[in-house]
């Protein structure tokens, strides 16, 4: 059956993403791209769907029958949008680094004078509130060893770094690229830290560490950013 009958079966929802040529060996992996408003919803459906049962499964664990039935799809259906279950996953994920980037730009809309431990407070905050609110990227993250795409670890951490990057060019803006560079690296890594003890801390105890945590990275960019102690 050619693509143009298959297209027209399946309500011309479907269509391949020619802009690009995938080498053949990775070909399988590459998902179909809707172009229909109903095409766009049934993805959508699927890829909620798909984080649900990583969530709860892991990616190892989770099947194709499975994310299909919690989206209540048939599982042809989802096979004809992604034609494995890394594809699901690879398409989560570059939705998820795209909303990343989105959220730190928005970010900065909120920099304009705002102190230092506001800054940080709510650094911490957003970073515990995505991962909270994706419950499978961290999962995903964690596997991303077996895909084919293993740089996908490497591409978060520099969009989070990038983001860090540019609020600190804003709070300060005399400092060169390099060095507000490295510090980002350094700030990153903390709150990462901030957000593992929130996953692991009792909750009795989750306000005060979150609150030293404010303490250690606002100390460290006093110091680095060259800001005037507020303590």
């Amino acid at each position: 059956m050619t693509l143009a009958c298959k297209i027209q079966e399946y309500d011309a929802i479907l269509i391949f993403d020619l802009n690009m040529t995938a080498p053949s060996h990775l070909s399988n992996l590459q998902p179909k791209q809707p172009r229909q408003k109903r095409g766009e919803r049934r993805v959508a459906e699927l890829l909620a769907a798909a984080a649900e049962v990583f969530a709860q499964t892991g990616y190892r664990a989770a099947a194709m029958s499975s994310i299909a039935e919690k989206a209540d799809a048939p599982i042809g259906s989802l096979y004809q949008f992604f034609p494995s279950k890394e594809a699901v996953a690879e398409a989560l994920l570059t939705r998820y680094l795209d909303e990343m980037s989105v959220l730190g730009k928005e970010a900065d809309d909120s920099l304009v004078d705002m102190d230092l431990k506001t800054f940080v407070h709510d650094l911490i905050r957003r970073h515990i509130d995505f991962s909270r609110q994706r419950p499978a990227f961290s999962e995903l993250i964690e596997a991303s060893g077996l895909f084919s795409r293993p740089s996908v670890r490497s591409e978060a951490r520099a969009i989070f770094t990038r983001n860090v990057q540019r609020s600190l060019s804003v709070l300060a803006p005399a400092l060169p690229a390099d060095r507000l560079r490295q510090i980002a690296d350094v700030t990153v890594q903390l709150v990462k830290a901030a957000n593992a003890l929130n996953k692991h801390v009792a909750r009795r105890d989750a306000k005060a560490v979150m609150e030293e945590m404010d303490f250690v990275i606002s100390s460290y960019l006093e110091t680095r950013l060259n800001f005037p102690s507020e303590r």
